[in-house]
């Protein structure tokens, strides 16, 4: 890190250092604050955890209890004897033996409210007078111990009050019905009170609410008697899904929220806090990690302003000598710096001074040098100017050809002239100053190219044109197809023993590219060579000397794909080269689609 400053002005350093130690500062306050928060946190999650747990232990003892008092019901022998009981009258004399035991099984427990009993295969009822239109008979299970049902209204109470039912189908214990028919339900009525007692009588100084919820999610039981009977819409989701210490915002306050099941009665028990409690108390912790770390910048500020009189101020003066002499150039050479401060600085500041005297005499050496130089590249201009004018003057052999035409057409060897004519427009087009040219020009350089090679062999050789015509107006780099034709006649064609077929065609790709190919059905390459004029497309500088052999050898091919890369981009040249011994060659270029005179 101090090798990274030391590039940067002292200032900076400062500044820098400065201000790591506040962040280290920062982040110590922060993460002992953070973990002061964690602790109170945990500690307080680990509270309400205890207390639902013990509320939970409680719904479980008391559901113990009516699950023990409900079978006893069920499979009382009177009371078996009194669901299946047809006959009027030994209805009513069971009914006052059967009452005396249900008012001794209501003792044992505290907050049952009544107890029920209905027949389903006779008219014998206990408690039940049109009954089944406010028990949930239907949702009681065919097989189980007790079935809690929601929070519910008990009309034969007064004043009326809100109650939970808990019910289990009564069986045939004498199989004097058809085996295992069901003969009616035992119902519990309880009290909401009954299942959690405890909650609505928790300490005020407890934080937070605590709910009990049945089985449809309506509050049971809660040290908020407002809530209950009432559903908790805005935890729908959260509930549903149980959760535990899961932060949520209520009307734009944080809360935590802790649910858990209660099996035993289907339902759930959650406990909601708002995060403000968890941490009261923590003000006046903040309020000093504040005051502390204001106090800590104020002395660092100080600390700075001493050092920055102390060291920066001279160093200040310095830079604003140095911009001046930048400023001004060498008619300021003659003033010299002065600075007052500690002993570094005077010491640096005679060093400059003596740098200065060396300046004034090395400023006229320079001078001197500088001229010296110009004349000596006058010199060298002169001579290039020179070797330009000794060259050969293009139209000196443009005369020379077309003597050379002309004696020809006088002996009457037209091979001769059609040569000669056909090399002086290949040359003329070589030369000439365009770069770009329409691509039916460089397509009439080829075919000169061509007669001349086809007088040279004889009919060794036809040509195919394969150009659509929309191809012929666009602009192509000048020399793109003549050096590929002229490969595919020396190192194809002429090692052939058999007539060959040279094929040069064009076609446009999606408006945008032309596809250029040249092939010949000529001896082909070996795979080794291939594979080397591959490579020498691709790498530059070569890596081997084979690659340097294959370039020397096809350095028109390499040519024109680095011509091509370097008018249009990377992703045109020579996209592909195959060849089969025996068969021929393939030159397949792409380059984009540019039409008119401007390229």
């Amino acid at each position: 890190m101090f090798i990274l400053l030391r590039k940067y002005s002292i200032r900076l350093q400062l500044l820098c250092i400065g201000g790591v130690i506040l962040l280290l500062l920062s982040g110590t306050v922060v993460w002992s604050y953070h973990q002061i928060l964690n602790i109170t946190y945990k500690r307080n999650s680990d509270y309400t955890i205890e207390l639902i747990s013990t509320i939970k232990r409680n719904i479980a003892s008391n559901a113990d209890t009516i699950n023990r008092i409900l079978p006893n019901i069920a499979y009382n022998e009177q009371i078996q004897e009194y669901l299946m009981e047809q006959d009027r009258l030994k209805q009513y004399e069971l009914h006052g033996k059967i009452e005396k035991l249900l008012v001794n099984l209501k003792s044992m427990k505290q907050g049952i409210v009544d107890i029920v009993l209905v027949s389903t295969i006779g008219s014998s009822s206990y408690n039940c007078i049109n009954c089944q239109e406010f028990i949930p008979l239907n949702e009681i299970p065919e097989r189980t111990s007790a079935y809690y049902s929601a929070l519910s209204l008990y009309p034969y109470s007064n004043p009326m009050k809100q109650v939970v039912y808990v019910g289990v189908p009564v069986y045939d214990r004498h199989n004097q019905v058809p085996l295992e028919a069901k003969i009616g339900y035992a119902i519990m009525v309880l009290d909401v009170n009954a299942i959690a007692p405890q909650i609505d009588s928790m300490s005020d100084k407890t934080a937070g609410s605590f709910y009990v919820l049945d089985r449809n999610r309506v509050v049971t039981s809660s040290n908020d008697l407002s809530q209950i009977g009432k559903r908790l819409p805005e935890l729908e989701d959260r509930i549903a899904s149980g959760t535990r210490n899961d932060e949520f915002r209520k009307d734009g306050a944080p809360y935590v929220i802790h649910a858990e099941p209660i099996p035993e009665i289907a339902g759930q028990i959650v406990s909601i806090y708002p995060t403000k409690e968890l941490f009261r108390g923590l003000e006046e912790v903040q309020h000093l990690v504040i005051g502390t770390f204001i106090a800590v910048i104020v002395v660092m500020y100080v600390l700075y302003i001493a050092i920055s009189h102390n060291i920066l101020q001279p160093i200040r003066s310095f830079m604003t000598f140095i911009y001046g002499l930048r400023a001004k150039g060498l008619n300021n050479l003659n003033k010299r710096v002065a600075l007052e401060g500690y002993a570094e600085i005077s010491i640096m500041a005679k060093q400059v001074n003596a740098l200065l005297d060396e300046i004034d005499d090395l400023a006229s050496k320079l001078i001197d040098s500088k001229t010296h130089i110009f004349e000596l590249q006058l010199m060298k201009k002169q001579a290039e100017l020179q070797y330009l004018k000794s060259q050969i003057n293009p139209h000196f052999l443009y005369n020379t050809m077309e003597t050379i035409k002309g004696i020809a057409f006088v002996k009457g060897v037209d091979e001769i002239r059609d040569m000669t004519d056909a090399l002086s427009r290949v040359f003329r087009y070589s030369i000439k100053g365009e770069e770009h040219v329409a691509l039916k020009e460089e397509l009439d350089i080829v075919e000169a190219y061509i007669n001349i090679q086809q007088i040279r062999f004889v009919d060794r050789f036809h040509v195919r044109y394969d150009f659509e015509e929309a191809c012929c107006s666009c602009k192509v780099i000048k020399m793109v197809l003549q050096p590929l034709v002229e490969n595919a006649v020396f190192h194809g064609i002429e090692p052939a023993l058999h007539n060959c077929t040279l094929t040069v065609g064009c076609r446009m790709e999606d408006h945008r590219n032309l596809l250029l190919w040249v092939i010949d059905d000529g001896v082909g390459m070996e795979h080794a060579m291939l594979e080397q004029i591959r490579q020498s497309l691709e790498v530059q500088p070569p890596a081997s000397n084979n690659i340097n052999m294959s370039r020397e050898r096809h350095v028109g091919i390499i040519n024109v794909n680095n011509r091509i890369k370097f008018a249009y981009g990377d992703q045109y040249g020579i996209m592909s080269i195959d060849s089969v011994p025996g068969e021929g060659t393939k030159v397949l270029i792409k380059i984009p689609v540019i039409g008119g005179s401007d390229v």
